[in-house]
């Protein structure tokens, strides 16, 4: 038999595939349900989130060595296979003839592919043999499966971003400090560093970083010491500068990471409207800012585009942090990276919609703040100058778009508005 993380991590992947459910969530519900150790919990999500993140490039590696296609056979070989190949490639401490074993047990264990043992078995072993292979050349294909990404993103990077594609492809991989904002509402960075054995981030004095684990598991986080938030989002708060006393609206803002930080910076002082679309995600922002025991945050249920209907011309603040393709985050949520182009299409049209209804939310003199964690000038820059063009009442300092490699944290972009 299998083991069981193993077999879990083949049962999401297979839930994933045919649902196109989001393998964060999926994994989060099966690891509460099914109480998993922390190195079982560990070795489940490495699986799951590693085989989401590389298929490209395992399915280059499987396909020569199959006789049918790969997209016929069941769903558990499929599942098994990948992960065999991925512990093989990418998992240097899990011995070769163990990734071999263990992905033909589950490949026996179920009676959709268990005459697909022997043929598992010799593949893997081939595989093996032979090495990772990757294309040569620099071209959309052979990048597209060498980063395991879709080539219409390839060459979207490519032309948008001609001196930094490459290194763009590099860091949408791999493991990554997890940054925490600091809720100095009730600690400092000072005392909570030393609580978690944390380390500094550069040009963010509240915020600090550790290596990932479970975050709910640290000292400090029932307390509400801490949540978890990039170092762009909270340079996002910052440009939105809210202070004491102000009236801050923030649409889209489920979780609430970047309504608890503007409380935070407010000294929980004033008023912070966090708005979502979704009732279960405004419960979110409730718990949350519970947890942190704020209490200047209402979160409301409400569609963003229609804001100004509760909200006419009051807020000093307004941030449209817009949902988005997300291509900023590739690291964080490997899905993404099944995302079709026609996808992103639609996206500008309700983007520009929630960022003039934000607008008609700004009292006079007030900031209004614009945001994706997204690096496609369609959705950003399009979109800033669309709005500049059709208000012409309205200025705004130089966009900033936030790269991985070059300021270390996620893909991000900020613009921030004031009208005359």
């Amino acid at each position: 038999m299998p083991t069981k993380p193993r077999a879990l991590a083949c049962e999401l992947l297979i839930q994933c595939e045919r649902s196109r459910s989001y393998a964060n969530l999926a994994l989060d519900a099966a690891l509460k349900r099914e109480r998993l150790n922390g190195a079982d919990a560990a070795l489940c999500a490495a699986l799951v989130y590693g085989v989401v993140e590389r298929r490209r490039t395992l399915d280059f590696q499987l396909e020569p060595l199959l006789r049918d296609p790969l997209a016929q056979l069941p769903g558990e070989a499929r599942a098994a296979l990948r992960m065999g190949l991925y512990q093989l490639f990418y998992m240097e401490r899990i011995p070769a003839h163990a990734a071999i074993f263990e992905s033909v047990a589950l490949v026996k264990a179920s009676p959709k592919s268990r005459r697909l043992a022997a043929l598992a078995n010799a593949v893997l072993r081939k595989a093996q043999a032979r090495g990772l292979i990757l294309p040569e050349g620099g071209g959309d294909r052979a990048l597209s499966i060498r980063y395991a990404c879709p080539e219409w993103l390839v060459a979207l990077w490519r032309e948008s971003y001609p001196d930094g594609y490459i290194q763009l492809l590099e860091r949408s991989f791999g493991d990554h400090d997890t940054v925490l904002r600091v809720n100095t509402t009730k600690t400092n960075a000072e005392d909570l560093a030393k609580l978690l054995g944390a380390q500094p981030v550069d040009g963010l004095p509240d915020a600090l970083k550790i290596a990932g684990g479970q975050i709910t598991q640290l000292p400090g986080y029932e307390e509400g010491l801490f949540h978890v938030q990039d170092a762009a989002a909270q340079l996002c708060c910052l440009a939105l500068g809210p202070g004491p006393g102000d009236t801050v609206l923030d649409l889209c803002a489920a979780p609430g990471g970047k309504s608890f930080t503007c409380a935070q910076i407010m000294h929980d002082q004033g008023r912070v409207i966090a708005m979502d679309l979704h009732p279960n995600r405004v419960r979110l922002i409730e718990q949350g800012a519970a947890r942190l025991g704020l209490s200047c945050i209402q979160a409301l249920q409400g569609d963003a585009r229609q804001a100004a209907a509760l909200y006419p011309n009051k807020a000093n603040r307004v941030l449209c942090d817009v949902p988005c393709s997300g291509l900023g985050i590739l690291r964080k949520k490997p899905d993404i990276r099944e995302k079709m182009r026609a996808e992103l299409d639609k996206l500008p049209e309700m983007q520009y919609a929630i960022l003039c209804g934000g607008m008609r939310c700004l009292a006079p003199g007030g900031i209004l703040v614009y945001a994706t964690c997204t690096l496609n000038p369609a959705e950003n820059e399009a979109v800033c100058e669309r709005f500049l063009a059709e208000h012409p009442g309205f200025h705004a300092e130089p966009f900033r778009t936030l790269m991985p490699h070059i300021d270390g944290t996620d893909g991000f972009f900020i613009a921030r508005f004031t009208y005359d």
